[in-house]
C-alpha cells in the first residue's frame, strides 16, 4: 500500500514509522522541516492532567503507556524522562480537591510533604508546605523525538521528502496521491498530520476541519549541569530540563496572545525560573519560540478517515507529544486493516459534518 504521510512533526513521523515497520510504502513530506514546526515549539509534558472529559483522560492514559512500549521499541534512540512532576498552587483547597477527583480515576498523584518534594527536586530554593507530585508523567526533547522516529521510518523504507504540498489530488471521490513543486506523487492514501496547516489542506478538497489554534510562547536556557529531576510546574512557571541540558519555560498552557516583547517576556519567564532555583543565577537565556498549536474548535483530536474522499486520513490534535505514540500505531493500523477502531469513535472528522 503507497501511503504519503504529510507533515514531519511528531505525530507526522509515529504514524510514518508504525505505517513503515507494517511494511506499507511510506512517504513523509516535511516541507523543509524534519522534526516539524508546532513539535519544535511543544512543552512537551506527557500527561494525562486534570480538566478533561473522562473518555479523552482515558485516550492520554493509554497514549502514555504506548509511550513506553514503543521506547522498548526503539531503545536509547528515545529519550524520554519518566520522574514524573512536581506541582502546587496559591489555592491549597483547590489544589487537594483536583488531586483527589484526579486519583479517584486511577491517576497515580498524591500530596506530598515539602521534604519529599525536596527529596525528588532538590534543586529548587524554597517548597511549600504540600506539592501534588504525579509519578506517571514525563517529558522528552520534541524535535529529536520526531527526527528518531523520522529516521526509524527510514530505516524501514519510507522516504523522507523535503517537498511542501500544493495540492491533494483526487478523481472520482478518491485520493490519488498529492502535487509538489517538484512533480505529482501518487498514493492510494494520504495521512494530513501538518498542524494548523491541516484545516487549509482538508477544505482544498471540500473537508470541514475547523481549527482554534493557540500561541504557545516559551523560553529556552543554553545548556546546564543537571538541574531538575522531572517537571516542576509552579503557579508563576512550567519547568523542565532536556536531555541535553536545556530548561524550558513556560507560563500560559491555555493559549494566549503573542507577547508585545517577545525578548523581555522570556526574560521574565526565566526570572521566575532563577527565583525558584538554588543555583538560579547560572540560568542564561538562549533563545525563545512562539508556536502556534493546532488545536482543532472542540478542543479534541480528530484523527480518522474524511467520509467525503476516499484515502483521506487526518491526525491533528494538541497535545501531540502526550498521544503521538498511540495515534501513530491506531492509524497505522486503521489505515492498512481498514478496520475502525472503537476508542477513536469520539475523534472523528464525522462531528463537524
Amino acid at each position: 500500500m503507497n501511503i504519503i504521510v504529510i507533515g514531519g512533526g511528531i505525530i507526522g513521523a509515529s504514524v510514518a514509522y508504525h505505517l513503515a515497520v507494517r511494511g506499507a510504502e511510506v512517504s513523509v513530506l516535511t516541507d523543509g522541516e524534519p522534526g516539524g514546526v508546532a513539535t519544535a515549539a511543544s512543552f512537551a509534558w506527557i500527561n494525562s492532567a486534570a480538566g478533561n472529559a473522562r473518555p479523552y483522560f482515558e485516550l492520554r492514559m493509554k497514549a502514555i503507556l504506548d509511550w513506553h512500549r514503543l521506547q522498548n521499541e526503539l531503545g536509547d534512540r528515545l529519550a524520554i524522562n519518566w520522574n514524573g512532576s512536581i506541582a502546587w498552587t496559591h489555592d491549597l483547597d483547590a489544589m487537594e480537591s483536583e488531586v483527589a477527583a484526579h486519583a479517584s480515576w486511577g491517576y497515580p498523584t498524591r500530596l506530598i510533604s515539602a521534604t519529599e518534594a525536596a527529596a525528588r527536586e532538590p534543586a529548587l530554593y524554597s517548597y511549600p508546605d504540600q506539592v501534588a507530585h504525579s509519578s506517571l508523567e514525563g517529558s522528552l526533547s520534541p524535535s529529536a523525538t520526531a527526527q528518531a522516529l523520522l529516521n526509524a521510518a527510514a530505516e524501514h523504507g519510507a522516504r523522507i521528502n523535503n517537498d511542501g504540498v500544493c495540492a491533494i489530488t483526487f478523481q472520482n471521490g478518491r485520493v490519488t496521491g498529492v502535487a509538489t513543486a517538484t512533480g505529482l506523487i501518487n498514493a492510494e492514501h494520504v495521512v494530513l498530520a501538518a498542524g494548523a496547516a491541516c484545516e487549509l489542506l482538508a477544505g482544498s478538497v471540500g473537508v470541514a476541519l475547523p481549527m482554534a489554534n493557540r500561541l504557545g510562547f516559551l523560553a529556552q536556557s543554553a545548556p546546564l549541569p543537571l538541574t531538575l529531576n522531572g517537571l516542576v510546574l509552579a503557579p508563576d512557571v512550567h519547568m523542565r530540563q532536556n536531555a541535553d541540558g536545556r530548561i524550558i519555560a513556560g507560563a500560559d498552557f491555555a493559549g494566549g496572545a503573542a507577547p508585545d516583547d517577545a525578548g523581555a517576556a522570556a526574560e521574565a519567564l526565566l526570572a521566575s525560573v532563577r527565583r525558584l532555583l538554588v543555583r538560579g543565577d547560572a540560568v542564561r537565556m538562549e533563545r525563545h519560540t512562539l508556536g502556534l498549536r493546532p488545536v482543532p474548535v472542540d478542543g479534541l483530536p480528530v484523527i480518522g478517515p474524511a467520509a467525503q474522499i476516499s484515502g483521506l486520513y487526518a491526525t491533528v490534535m494538541h497535545s501531540g507529544v502526550t498521544l503521538a505514540a498511540l495515534v501513530g500505531r491506531l492509524a497505522a493500523e486503521e489505515i492498512l486493516s481498514a478496520q475502525p477502531i472503537d476508542i477513536l469513535a469520539p475523534y472523528r472528522l464525522a462531528r463537524f459534518e
